[in-house]
């Protein structure tokens, strides 16, 4: 085998692909990338047997081939290659990398022992724009739990509803939940998608490429995502996805509309002393044409920043845990964010002005 290609096409594909790379591998070969050159296409794949990846980027091919790698010494060297292009050639149990006057030898492994990914048997399947699902994962993954006791909350639920397709994610203490259109009507479901699984995927998408759709097949247990030169396949989470709506509250007293970059980086400025708290608490006060935001550490001291805002109701102190605000505010793509309260022990209901297909909930820190 024989291949060259340019660094930064392999730098992105491995940096998705390996994330299907076993961490502790049960065999040595689950550690490993699969490639295989042939005209003008590499494939890589790995697989876990939770996650398959399968992903390709165009080369130039001298001599057709397959080999497996060790994954992560794999992407450390690629990545730190010196040149745009890279030399690849399989000798005997070694694969020789060739960069800007830079040389590196790795052993393989026997590419028939790899396990392959397979597709996996569906039922049904949906379409919808890659960039589209895109900003479904980006604005409701972070909120899923860190916590894998409750293996339900560690991943995002999928709900179709006809022509509507909603992705929701909760650690209990916070909520997010994105909607958005698909082209036509599908059958109704629900199921839940690992975060990792998801976290993965948007790297191959370009946010750019307005254009393209991604397949999506199900069934009870595994899904699959098919678009360009990009195959994913995962294993669906056990279990039943709590009802999300209960929490939404109907109705509130206080209405806020704030700069969302301001406010991001008055929260940012404030956590970096929050930290130093138990619970990474920020008071916030709104009131008087403003928010203050303040956090006070009886070990290191204090800090507060005031922003400018709209606030229509009842003035109001609450206290929340610095990241989920400023978590929220990272991944809007509005000027202005709206706030709606009640009191200082109800969840806020975080908003985009003039799209009614997200939402955002944040408990309080009973301070």
């Amino acid at each position: 085998m024989k291949f060259s290609c340019y660094k930064n096409d392999l730098t992105e594909a491995l940096q998705f692909v390996i994330r299907a790379v076993a961490v502790k591998p049960m065999t040595p070969i689950l550690a490993g990338i699969y490639l295989k050159a042939e005209g003008s296409m590499l494939e890589l794949q790995a697989n876990n047997f939770s996650t398959g990846i399968i992903t390709r980027i165009p080369v130039n091919t001298e001599v057709s081939g397959e080999v497996v790698v060790s994954g992560k010494r794999f992407q450390e060297f690629v990545k730190n290659m010196p040149d745009d292009t890279i030399t690849f050639s399989d000798e005997g149990n070694s694969l020789m990398i060739e960069s800007g006057g830079a040389n590196v030898e790795l052993l393989t492994m026997t590419a028939s022992d790899f396990p392959k990914v397979k597709t996996p048997e569906t039922e049904n399947s949906f379409k919808i724009r890659t960039t589209a699902l895109r900003d479904l994962i980006r604005k409701t993954v972070f909120a899923v739990a860190k916590d894998e006791t409750r293996p339900v909350f560690t991943g995002c639920c999928f709900e179709l509803k006809g022509d509507q397709i909603s992705l929701v994610a909760t650690n209990t203490h916070r909520l997010a939940l994105a909607k958005e259109q698909l082209p036509e009507a599908y059958t109704d479901c629900t199921f839940v998608v690992p975060a990792e699984t998801l976290r993965g995927l948007m790297l191959r998408i370009d946010p750019k490429d307005v254009e393209n759709y991604v397949t999506i097949n199900y069934s009870t247990r595994y899904l699959t995502f098919t678009f360009d030169n990009v195959f994913m396949t995962a294993r669906l989470i056990e279990g039943q996805f709590p009802p999300y709506d209960r929490v939404i509250p109907p109705s509130s007293t206080t209405f806020v509309n704030v700069d969302t970059k301001e406010f991001k980086n008055a929260v940012e400025f404030v956590a970096l002393m929050s930290k130093e708290t138990e619970y990474n608490t920020v008071k916030l006060i709104f009131g008087n044409g403003g928010i203050e935001i303040s956090s006070n550490s009886p070990e290191v001291g204090g800090a507060v920043k005031s922003v400018e805002a709209q606030i229509d109701g009842d003035e109001l102190e609450i206290s929340f845990n610095a990241d989920y605000i400023s978590d929220v505010l990272k991944v809007l793509d509005v000027k202005q964010v709206n706030i709606a309260l009640n009191d200082r022990y109800s969840p806020a209901k975080f908003t985009e002005p003039d799209n009614d297909g997200y939402i955002y909930i944040a408990t309080p820190v009973r301070a």
